[in-house]
Order: C-alpha cells, then sequence, then structure tokens
C-alpha cells in the first residue's frame, strides 16, 4: 500500500520575528522575516509613565517617497504587504511579550496600532484598509478604532478617499505646508499642491458618518534651520485651520527628527525651538492639540525615520544612496531655499 502524503500545514502567521533589539528605554523593535525571505521592522513603544503599548508596524517592504529624513526611503520600494503580513505584525508582537514576560498590561498587552513604520499606506491602501478591519474586529484582535492609526505622506487625492473607508483614525505626514519646501523634504511631492491635497482630505473625511472618526492627526517632523522657525509654525497653523473646520479633533504632531547615515546635515531643534514652534501653533490656531513627540528607541535605530532593514533589496539600498549624497537639491548642502508666500 502506498503511504499517502500528509498534506502541509497552511501556516497561520505570513512571518516570523528573527531578532529583538531592545534601546535603552524599553523600545523593542522586531527583525519580521517574511516568507518570501525579505524584511520589516515593527516596533514595540511602551509608553514612559503609563501601563500601555504602541505598536508601530509596516506597510511596505522599503518605500519609494523618498522622504530626505528617512533611512527606509533609501531603499527604494519592494513590494507592498498583504493585508495579513501586516496584522501578523501585532500577532508577532503579541507572541514576543508573551515569550519574554514584558510586563504588561493584562488586559490590553497592546493598546494602540499606528501604520508609521517602513513603507507609505497611501501607496498600499486596500491592504492597509483590510488590515485595520482585521485588527479592529472585535472576533480577532479587538482594537477600538480610535486605537488604529493609518499615516501616509499623501500621494493623491484618490489615497486619501480609499483610506477614509478603514476603520480607524487618519494621520497626514505633511512636514510643511509650503510646496517648495515640501519637495526638498519629500520630493516626491509633485503633482498635487498641499492645498489641493487638504482639499482632498477633507472630501475623504466628510465620508465618514461617525463624527469621531473625524479624529485627524497631522504630522510634522521638524529639522534645526529648515522647517522650524515661528514663521513655519504660523504657516501651519493658518494652513490646517480649514481641516479642523472638517474634523472633530485635529491632532499636530510635531516630530524632531532622528539621525540618519545619510543625511549627517539634518538636526533636531533644540527643546526651546520645538517647545516655541508648538507654542506659536497653539496661539495662531487654538482649537488643535499640539504635542512634543518624546523621542524613543534611538540609540537601537528604532525611532520614527531609522527604520532600515537593507539586507533583501542592498542593491536599491546603494543607488538611491549615490543618489542622496550626490544631490544638490537637500536642505544644508550649500542651496538657498527661497521661502514663499504660505498657502492658507
Amino acid at each position: 500500500k502506498k503511504k499517502k502524503k500528509k498534506k502541509k500545514k497552511k501556516k497561520f502567521v505570513p512571518a516570523t520575528t528573527e531578532k529583538a533589539s531592545v534601546a535603552k528605554d524599553g523600545t523593542t523593535k522586531l527583525l519580521v522575516r517574511l516568507d518570501d525571505g525579505l524584511g520589516v521592522e515593527t516596533v514595540l513603544i511602551p509608553h514612559a509613565s503609563l501601563p500601555r503599548t504602541t505598536l508601530c508596524v509596516s506597510t511596505q517592504v522599503g518605500c519609494d517617497r523618498g522622504c530626505n529624513f528617512c533611512a527606509t526611503g533609501t531603499l527604494g520600494l519592494t513590494r507592498n504587504l498583504t493585508a495579513s503580513e501586516i496584522a501578523a505584525q501585532f500577532f508577532l508582537a503579541l507572541e514576543y511579550l508573551r515569550k519574554e514576560n514584558v510586563p504588561q498590561n493584562s488586559k490590553k498587552p497592546l493598546s494602540n496600532v499606528v501604520m508609521m513604520g517602513m513603507g507609505d499606506a497611501g501607496i498600499n491602501c486596500i491592504n492597509a484598509a483590510q488590515a485595520a478591519a482585521i485588527l479592529t474586529d472585535q472576533e480577532r484582535f479587538g482594537l477600538a478604532k480610535s486605537k488604529c492609526t493609518i499615516s501616509t505622506v499623501g500621494p493623491s487625492p484618490e489615497a486619501f478617499m480609499a483610506l477614509a473607508v478603514a476603520p480607524c483614525m487618519l494621520a497626514w505626514s505633511l512636514h510643511s505646508p509650503n510646496d517648495e519646501l515640501r519637495r526638498l523634504l519629500v520630493p516626491t511631492h509633485t503633482i498635487y499642491s498641499t492645498v489641493q491635497l487638504r482639499q482632498a482630505l477633507i472630501d475623504a473625511l466628510l465620508t465618514r458618518p461617525a463624527a469621531r472618526s473625524r479624529t485627524l492627526m497631522v504630522a510634522a517632523t521638524l529639522i534645526a534651520g529648515i522647517n522650524d522657525s515661528d514663521d513655519d509654525a504660523r504657516h501651519l497653523a493658518h494652513f490646517v485651520g480649514p481641516l479642523v473646520d472638517a474634523c472633530v479633533k485635529l491632532n499636530v504632531d510635531l516630530i524632531p527628527v532622528n539621525p540618519v547615515a545619510h543625511a549627517p546635515h539634518f538636526h533636531r531643534p533644540s527643546t526651546q525651538r520645538l517647545r516655541a514652534f508648538a507654542h506659536v501653533v497653539k496661539l495662531h490656531e487654538p482649537r488643535v492639540h499640539v504635542a512634543l513627540r518624546v523621542t524613543r528607541g534611538d540609540d537601537e535605530n528604532a525611532a520614527c525615520g531609522q527604520l532600515l532593514v537593507a539586507d533583501s533589496h542592498s542593491r536599491l539600498h546603494r543607488q538611491n544612496l549615490r543618489r542622496l549624497s550626490s544631490s544638490h537639491a537637500l536642505p544644508g548642502t550649500g542651496e538657498v531655499i527661497t521661502r514663499t508666500t504660505s498657502t492658507s
């Protein structure tokens, strides 16, 4: 009698945790290996004083947005993650916490998820939205919709509209409302103006029936001498005004730039300058909530803008590093940036 071949069991999780790097402040970066051998990073960020942990997950292998202050942007884009691969990072993070006996809130070991890791969810809208649906499904991971956030630089009006259906909060990585300056920071910002993108985001938000789902975050990575002046703060405050009109709540998230090897000329503003910037934003648009992001995990390259897995796509990585090192369009390399009148 011929022996029946055993059917291979289908893997429940399409990824494994290959390595964990723990920073001094407890922030933990996981190297997640996908079934095809490619890798992404996901980061567990414990709150400094409260019993809660935020998980920052990746949505793509690499990224093609090319933000000049971001290490992931040097990789180029290899491929989108599937919804299952995005959600798998949450499962693997829970598994890590359990195996390592990390102290945690027993009710909700992971209290928040943000899609702010490697890649841009606005280029992978369908899978990002499906992943949010998985994570907020009460029969599966059970996150509250208000505890899941999808972030994008806003590559197009269509991207905002596609993400509007996701059962989660939205975040726009704006960095500067000034088109000329934004193009220097985000070189792929070429087709649509910030005003056009703002209107598209407003239109997308207004399709959401639940008032609470119209909470929005607008993020700006601040770089000393580039986009951290009082004028920059005033322009930002005036620019977000129409967004506030469409929102129930708008959070302005100010992120001090983190050091990356390819941009040694980018430096964090001083604490005094950051506080002054936040004060000016609040002064000119008192309806917004302004938060200064506390840097976490930078000693293990786990902070915002530092995620980098170069082993599976090293040729693209080298090509992009050569492009960046030879570029004369980068702020801080001698080019004079001419400020234009702010859009409002």
